[in-house]
């Protein structure tokens, strides 16, 4: 077993949950060095010179590093040097900067996408959470270097293609099933909204297709949970007051347990989303059995099983209404199928390729010598 030291400037939220997943099923003994959750610009710009100024309450010495893509990493090794010249590291991407969904009006601010770019030159090992999210990332990279007064090497995008790799994300899923109960499979079925409420996914559409569905008299219910976030569309309290008694719940579910019985007692769930570079909240809704409804594209075809691409998955509005009006009055697929599909992103199951992975990064040199804090 291998000692590796996680540097992350935002621990809150889906990193907070996939960092304290690979503590515990990563197969090696890994220590923190973080920041709280907080404005993930400040995180961003800051968060490397926080936590150098931290890193000797990181004591003994360290087989690897990891470190997410809010990282600065170059900024990180020079000042800390020359603690961990010798350690090799690991980038991980949650996400990116260069292809995030913008609010509308805002512009590109190129600083963010340069960190991401510098942090994937510097790491030994890059790795996406997707296959998807590393040709977006690789491909961003392509279309910027073509672009007059750019500030990367072009050479240099493909040594980041070549050192890099994808590791899902694992996602706790024993409590899920712990809290398992028996659905009644009659209708009016029950629609499951659990992403953030701000324009990143799109609520705008969902309010349209669902709206629309009511108003032709389709039988349904609805649950709209997930986090409102910073900015949430008024999308939402219009379907909430348009459709009256249809909505069974609105709001953050107070506690993972009652999050867990919204799980279990709906049918369909469902993603309008501009962007997805893993979708935890899908597979926790298809953990419980729930049918999902989503985007041709993005990380959603690895996600939804093969032969129900061309029922579950839409490229248009109109494609999305034509589905879940299909699901709203006709069978359902197994929904064991779904269940066996979310399995495959238990941490179990992916808690044994993260354990394989570090031993290799562990392996590219031998251990350093201790340094005592």
């Amino acid at each position: 077993m291998a000692r590796g030291l996680f540097v992350e400037p935002f621990y809150g939220g889906s990193h907070r949950a996939f960092l304290d997943g690979l503590v515990a099923h990563g197969g090696h003994e890994l220590e923190m060095l973080t920041l709280p959750e907080g404005e993930w610009r400040r995180r961003m710009r800051r968060g490397a010179q926080e936590l150098a100024a931290r890193a000797d309450e990181a004591l003994g010495g360290f087989d690897f590093l990891v470190v997410s893509d809010m990282l600065d990493l170059p900024v990180f090794l020079a000042l800390t040097r020359p603690r961990f010249e010798r350690v090799p590291v690991m980038a991980y991407f949650h996400e990116n900067q260069f292809t995030y969904p913008r609010l509308r009006g805002t512009k590109f601010n190129s600083w963010f996408g340069q960190v991401n770019y510098l942090t994937a030159l510097t790491a030994d090992v890059v790795v996406f959470n997707s296959e998807f999210h590393r040709g977006d990332f690789l491909g961003a990279l392509r279309t910027l270097a073509e672009q007059p007064n750019n500030w990367l090497v072009a050479e240099t995008i493909d040594a980041i293609e070549r050192k890099s790799m994808v590791l899902p994300v694992g996602v706790e899923l024993g409590w899920i099933a712990e809290l398992r109960r028996e659905r009644p499979e009659s209708q009016p079925r029950t629609i499951l909204w659990n992403h953030r409420w701000e324009f990143d996914k799109a609520p705008e559409m969902f309010a349209r297709v669902v709206c629309g569905l009511a108003e032709e008299g389709v039988p349904f219910r609805l649950a709209i949970a997930g986090e409102p976030g910073d900015n949430p569309s008024e999308a939402m309290w219009r379907v909430r007051d348009a459709l009256g008694e249809r909505v069974v719940h609105f709001g953050f579910a107070e506690s993972q347990e009652a999050y867990g019985r919204l799980l279990w007692s709906s049918d369909i769930v469902i993603s309008t989303t501009r962007h997805e570079f893993f979708g935890v909240g899908m597979v926790e809704a298809m953990a419980a059995g729930c049918v999902p409804i989503a985007p041709r594209r993005y990380n959603y075809p690895v996600l939804v099983p093969g032969d129900l691409h061309e029922r579950l998955l839409f490229e248009t509005e109109e494609e999305l209404t034509h589905r879940l009006r299909a699901l709203m009055t006709g069978p359902l697929p197994d929904r064991r199928v779904m269940m066996a599909s979310a399995a495959r992103f238990g941490w179990e199951r992916v808690g044994l390729q993260w354990a394989e992975a570090l031993g290799a990064l562990a392996g590219r040199q031998e251990r350093p010598a201790v340094r005592m804090g």
